[in-house]
């Protein structure tokens, strides 16, 4: 195994984007999930400052470590969400920054900005999921939530699945009729623009959640049997109760993270669903160590809260193309050699 120290690369987001796609991440996903099925990745829990607004700040932060064997990729993401960037700076609400490291010195090979992987790994997600759990007909799908993370599921999934409806939710209607215009452009599809959560759902084969909501949005007596539920938003329960306890497989990504965050914490916390009552998570049916969807009428809620691992493994990928493909800014950290490193 080789090493180096340096130099550090500083990448953008669109050098990024210029070189690391749709396709490129899916295929990054499915390899890190086998591999954490597996047991050849290493990935301690997230660690989130949440109590920013007693301090006046209406934010969050989360530290995402990981290391990938197969890609011999190690490192962290740092990621927050800030709630007034948008009105008061002129920025996202979601800020992130990925530090790719080598794994035998830790000398930090590239910092770069972590949005876009983070969007696309998110999308990719979304897409195994419908690949293993969704029902094999073409698909209706339906949105509750029409942000960034929303536009990254349907570019993905159109890969992978044949979408023949696709009909939209958000609480800003602005923000639902721009991810019809932008779903029109992009992809040449129609996509219907709903008034009600309910009326987006109903009927659908794959409801994707993609909100910031710490309160159910989705109530189970809206979806069909067969249903295939994807709850991609982070923050707190999209899914109400009997949504949540009432569905035939309940599946994650990582038990472990699910039990610190999203769709699946309260219930863990309260002691209502323990690891014995998840399925699977999705690299072990991905390895082929659990089935997917096993028949028509089952209803299947996945819960992928999001792994360090992807970011980390598809940062090492960015870092290796891009350095490759174009001139990038570095620096170094130590002005020579530090003493016992060649």
């Amino acid at each position: 195994m080789s090493s180096s120290w340096g130099p550090t690369s500083l990448i953008s987001g669109e050098q990024i984007k210029r070189h690391v796609g749709v396709a490129d991440a899916h295929a990054v996903t499915e390899e890190v999930l086998k591999g954490l099925a597996r047991g050849r990745v290493e990935m301690p829990a997230k660690v989130t400052m949440e109590l920013l607004p007693r301090y006046g700040m209406q934010a969050w932060n989360t530290a995402m470590p990981a290391y990938i064997e197969s890609l011999n990729a190690s490192g962290f993401k740092w990621v927050g969400g800030f709630a007034e960037n948008r009105e008061k700076h002129g920025l996202p609400f979601l800020i992130a920054t990925i530090l790719v490291q080598d794994s035998v010195t830790g000398y930090p090979l590239a910092i770069m900005e972590g949005v876009h992987i983070t969007n696309l790994r998110t999308g990719a997600v979304a897409a195994v999921a419908v690949q293993h759990y969704a029902r094999k007909e073409p698909h209706r799908l339906a949105f509750v939530g029409t942000g960034v993370q929303a536009r990254f599921a349907l570019a993905a999934i159109r890969d992978v699945a044949t979408v023949t409806e696709v009909r939209a939710y958000d609480i800003d209607k602005d923000a639902a009729q721009r991810f019809r215009d932008d779903s029109s452009s992009a992809h040449g599809m129609s996509v219907t623009v709903c008034h009600t959560a309910q009326e987006a759902v109903s009927g659908a084969d794959v409801v994707i959640t993609a909100t910031p909501s710490t309160t159910p949005i989705v109530r189970r007596a809206w979806l069909e049997p067969g249903v295939t539920a994807i709850s991609i938003g982070s923050q707190g329960q999209e899914f109400d109760d009997e949504a949540v306890l009432g569905a035939d497989k309940r599946v994650c990504d990582s038990w472990e993270q699910c039990t610190h965050l999203g769709e699946l914490r309260g219930f863990a916390e309260a002691g209502r669903l323990t690891q014995e009552d998840v399925f699977a998570e999705i690299g072990e049916t991905v390895a082929g160590l659990k089935p997917g969807r096993e028949s028509d009428g089952e209803y299947i809620l996945v819960v992928p809260i999001g792994l360090g691992a992807l970011d980390i493994a598809l940062g090492r990928v960015a870092y290796d193309r891009v350095v490759a493909n174009e001139p990038v800014a570095t620096f170094r950290f130590f002005e020579s050699t530090p003493t016992g490193m060649k």
